[in-house]
């Protein structure tokens, strides 16, 4: 195994890439009794348009069907279910899909080997049959329905949809009912087959363990295992319009309090930063700007306008970043043209600067105190990096305000969508 250090933390994570093209990423802590163990395929819900692995031709399949395959990957042919097989030594498991991924998991404090063999087991070893397809887009129905219900769910749903154009993702990961109908068997085994490859995916182990150990449970689990050759996937190349696609929009619906999100649309293409410093520098900015110490948060609390802090959430669509600030006020057009007049004023004093990338290498360091946030910090650097970040206090403290002003520079404070939720 590789050993990778963390410089200026001074920790360690092992690294094996297996046979089979599986990547395993290990880190271990002493002080710890949980262990937390994730099984990640690099295919998420942006991934409908592809090359099948031994075909030439590029296919487009229905949205939706990386959450149906999360869905599909729990029920196995014989028992005990995933569920049930972890519950019997006190684990905990579950699964999430996201736009770029989809990770299975589960949270143990004893039998970590005969639980690692079986979450890799009933991953690699998919049932479908027509009739349990056909009952599965029922459930998942009826999962729609119930975020449809949900306040927060549409206004970021239609967040996405009103600022992007043609961008994969702009579309729901769950999709809608039309697209869950359309899927078919046949669909779900073609992306299984061509996504959840080893090759296209990897294991994080988290917790307190023998390293040594567990990698040669991971390795005789694989060996004994065929899989087919490894290939390279291909998957569509999109392209998105920098104005949003539109500019306002407000729903009505049950809600206790109307909540609204202004959101703004960078494109990245004139933008030379790399990802991770593109998102400290945007953090860094609109929380000076919008968080509970800024004069913007005490202004509007004192005038009666919000209640609760201002929420700033960034989504970079590969193409375009999305920064939306999202709160929740009776008062909603007296926020907006508030959040307007600040971004006129878009400055970060030095004081400020300083301060923020303070707070971040704290809790850059801290982050090791938990087996979960390290476990869910190596899924986001293999997802969007490719590797372990193994100096991310260096990449804090080389951030700088004349970088911060430029990158200030490219922002458009015109492009942007606001969408408004209330009752009637």
């Amino acid at each position: 195994m590789k050993k990778i250090k963390i410089k200026d933390i001074e920790e360690y994570i092992y690294y094996e890439k297996l046979n089979s093209g599986l990547e395993v990423f290990l880190y271990t802590k002493d002080d710890t009794y949980n262990n937390y163990v994730t099984f990640t395929t690099k295919y998420g819900s942006i991934y409908n348009e592809f090359v099948p692995i031994d075909e030439e031709n590029m296919v487009r399949v229905p949205k939706g069907i990386a959450h149906f395959l999360e869905h599909k990957v729990f029920a196995q042919k014989e028992d005990p279910q995933p569920m049930e097989f972890f519950a019997k030594s006190g684990s905990i498991c579950n699964a999430y899909t996201t736009f770029n991924n989809t990770t299975y998991l589960f949270y143990a404090t004893e039998k970590l080997e005969e639980n690692i063999n079986y979450l890799l087991d009933y991953v690699q070893n998919i049932y479908l049959t027509e009739e349990s397809v056909e009952a599965e887009k029922k459930i998942i129905t009826e999962e729609i329905h119930m975020y449809d219900d949900r306040p927060t769910e549409v206004l970021i749903e239609t967040v996405r949809r009103n600022a992007l154009n043609d961008n994969p993702y702009r579309d729901s990961i769950i999709a809608t009912v039309s697209d869950i109908e359309s899927i078919s068997k046949e669909d779900l085994e073609l992306c299984y087959n061509t996504f959840y490859h080893p090759s296209n995916m990897f294991l994080v182990v988290t917790g307190n363990f023998d390293p040594e150990k567990i990698i040669q449970v991971i390795r005789e689990n694989q060996e004994k295992k065929k899989f087919d050759e490894k290939k390279e996937i291909v998957t569509k190349k999109f392209k998105e319009n920098d104005a949003v696609c539109k500019k306002r929009e407000e729903i009505i619906m049950e809600t206790n309090v109307p909540k609204v999100s202004y959101t703004l649309k960078i494109p990245l293409k004139d933008i030379k930063l790399s990802r991770r410093k593109l998102h400290l520098y945007a953090h860094i900015l609109f929380t000076t700007l919008f968080d509970e110490t800024s004069p913007f948060d005490q202004k509007l609390k004192d005038d009666g306008i919000i209640s609760s802090t201002t929420y700033i959430d960034l989504l970079n669509c590969n193409t375009h970043l999305l920064i939306s600030m999202i709160n929740e006020t009776p008062r909603y057009e007296e926020f907006l043209e508030e959040v307007r007049k600040r971004l006129e004023r878009l400055e970060i004093t030095d004081d400020d600067f300083q301060r923020k990338k303070r707070v971040l290498i704290s809790n850059e360091i801290f982050a090791y105190e938990s087996v979960e946030t390290i476990n869910d910090i190596i899924i986001d650097n293999i997802i969007f990096e490719g590797k372990i970040e193994d100096n991310p206090i260096e990449i804090i403290e080389n951030l700088t305000i004349d970088e911060m002003r430029e990158l200030i520079k490219k922002i458009d404070i015109k492009n942007v969508s606001i969408v408004v939720l209330k009752s009637k």
